[in-house]
């Protein structure tokens, strides 16, 4: 501040005035003072972005945002009676992270009302948890839960899924999602309440498959809008429920780091519950919530109009809410169900001895018309785009409305876009669109052998380009899509294993596509400031910098200076939203 008094002095004298009004003694002169501090961390390694590039060791907040990042020294200054000082004693700190794939609406429902089992659950160990649910005294009318695998019918003979749940349900009807989260399995009661004709005659509703038996009668495996059917008659959880449950998922993300994610489909319900658990206190996070569009793989519904979602989004934005954003629902999933869109046939066996390229669910038109109207509506947009076929199609209309809206634009998320074809790789950049990687597929595990199978090899062994892309210049997020293929928020698993392609806990030496693999520095940023930026949230989150929101993690060891094996044992120790402590590590 000495330094703009002098510089008026020198300003006055310039302009030959008499400057009567400057003070006669600068010492003396009525000089605002430095505001000081709420919070100071002291003695830490303050990585500003989750790199190794960008290193500092203290860091101060006042009123819920970074003051100041920079050397002990520096803090001193802003020190008072009434600041709280932390002694980091050397511990490593970090902005919080970000999930910008994950359904934690979904994800809290599951936590705390749903009758659940392992991905990898056996017919045996399904059986005893849907029965044992089931028998409960407080059972609920429906059994929902789930999730089985993506391969469940494949390695198990189970010879009439529906009717192997009417043998354990008692008088319930049954509805259980799969690993996925795309596609059911139902009992014959909740088809029945769901008006689903068991007989060969019925037709399969648009977007979905009903699974038939040999008689063409529907078996109880619903694929796709098929399983919406049914979801749309199970009675919705309350508004305080839903709420409840976001609350609940806000907390989970809080203990492994996470301050920031984007709800990747959000109906207008769940909206309203975000909102209650924001207006409670009760969500600690920065959410951007993707609003649903064409009934989002049910039964297909008009597009509304532009001003409706903005309606919604102001209607349920606050601070920590950001709703101008949309999803679109393109295709499936690339697993035994052969339902993502793919540029060349799936493999052919005795459960599917037709070839199919997998489903398209928005007509290519329609899509290009809606990317362009919401683009240039200043939305940020996300598509579901599990197949190369699918990512196609909406690299097509992402670059229709870059030629009628201007370049570059907005980033455009292709959410999943595992599979992309060689040729369309260098339009990602081009076009300004990301690849979106959710979830935590790209190391060996089972749901991996499901789409191994269906996709067939070499092609389905090029999974995941993330060297390529970055390479090229794109953008990458990363996400868990939890509770869909993930078994939990946490995301340190999946930054290890961008840079081993291994399995992250179970010790075997496999590796995927390993030519793909990026240095740890390329990883964490994946979940620092590229989804900031594509979640268009950089000014609040995705680093610790002067006037963001104080938003970081203090975390059980440093990740740079350990065996990259040792990344997935990683743990939070504190975790930090808007200058406040949200999460201790329990003793």
């Amino acid at each position: 501040m000495k330094r703009a008094m002098l510089w008026l002095m020198i300003g006055c004298l310039l302009a030959l005035v008499g400057c009567e009004d400057a003070p006669n003694d600068l010492s003396t002169a009525d000089v605002p003072k430095q505001p000081l501090a709420d919070t100071v961390f002291m003695n830490a390694r303050v990585y500003v972005d989750g790199s190794s590039e960008h290193v500092s060791e203290a860091l101060a907040i006042l009123n819920g945002r970074f003051l100041a990042v920079g050397n002990n020294e520096a803090m001193l200054p802003l020190t008072g009676d009434a600041t709280e000082v932390f002694d980091a004693e050397g511990a490593a700190v970090f902005p919080g992270l970000i999930d910008a794939h994950v359904h934690p609406s979904m994800g809290g429902q599951k936590v705390l009302y749903m009758c659940n089992f392992s991905f990898d659950a056996s017919p045996t160990e399904l059986a005893e948890t849907i029965e044992s649910c089931a028998q409960a005294p407080d059972a609920p009318e429906w059994i929902v839960g789930g999730q089985w695998s993506s391969n469940f019918f494949v390695d198990n003979d189970v010879s009439t899924p529906r009717k192997f749940l009417d043998a354990i349900s008692g008088d319930h009807p049954v509805f259980l999602n799969d690993d996925s989260a795309h596609h059911g399995w139902a009992n014959t009661k909740a088809m029945q309440l769901a008006g689903i004709l068991l007989n060969a005659a019925v037709k399969d509703p648009a977007g979905g498959v009903y699974v038939r038996d040999k008689n063409g009668v529907p078996n109880g495996v619903l694929l796709e809008a098929a399983a919406d059917v049914v979801a749309a008659v199970i009675p919705p959880y309350t508004l305080k429920q839903q709420a409840a449950g976001i609350a609940a998922v806000s907390d989970i993300a809080n203990g492994y780091g996470v301050t920031a994610f984007g709800d990747a489909r959000v109906p207008e319900m769940a909206m309203g519950a975000y909102k209650a658990a924001d207006d409670s206190g009760k969500l600690n996070i920065h959410a951007v919530l993707y609003q649903q569009s064409y009934g989002h793989g049910g039964e297909p519904q008009p597009l509304e109009t532009v001003a409706t979602f903005d309606e919604r989004a102001a209607k349920f934005g606050s601070d920590n809410l950001k709703a101008k954003a949309i999803k679109f629902f393109l295709d499936g999933v690339p697993t035994a169900s052969r339902s993502a869109l793919m540029v060349a046939p799936y493999t052919t066996d005795a459960q599917h001895p037709e070839e199919t390229l997998g489903m398209q669910m928005i007509d290519t038109e329609e899509l290009k018309s809606a990317v362009l109207r919401f683009d240039a509506a200043g939305y940020l947009i996300k598509i579901h785009t599990a197949g190369d076929g699918a990512v196609r199609v909406a690299l097509d209309a992402i670059e229709g409305a870059r030629q009628a809206n201007g370049s570059p634009g907005q980033p455009i998320s292709l959410a999943h876009a595992g599979y992309i074809d060689p040729l369309d790789l260098p339009r990602f950049s081009a076009l300004n669109a990301v690849a979106d990687f959710s979830p935590y597929l790209w190391y060996p595990r089972p749901i991996i052998e499901s789409v191994l199978q269906a996709v067939g090899s070499p092609r389905g062994e090029q999974y995941w380009p993330t060297r390529d892309l970055l390479d090229s210049g794109a953008l990458i997020n990363g996400g868990s899509d939890w509770p869909a293929a993930a078994a939990d928020m946490n995301p340190w698993p999946a930054i290890e294993s961008l840079v081993t392609r291994k399995h992250p806990t179970d010790g075997a030496d496999a590796t995927f596509w390993s030519a793909q693999s990026v240095s740890l520095d390329e990883a964490i940023v994946l979940w620092t400031t590229q989804p900031a930026l594509i979640l268009g949230i950089e000014g609040e989150a995705g680093s610790i910098a002067v006037g963001k929101s104080a938003d970081f993690v203090v975390l059980n060891h440093d990740i740079h200076e350990i065996p990259i094996e040792a990344i997935s044992d990683t743990a939070p120790l504190q975790t930090w939203f808007r200058g406040r402590q949200v999460y201790v590590a329990p003793q």
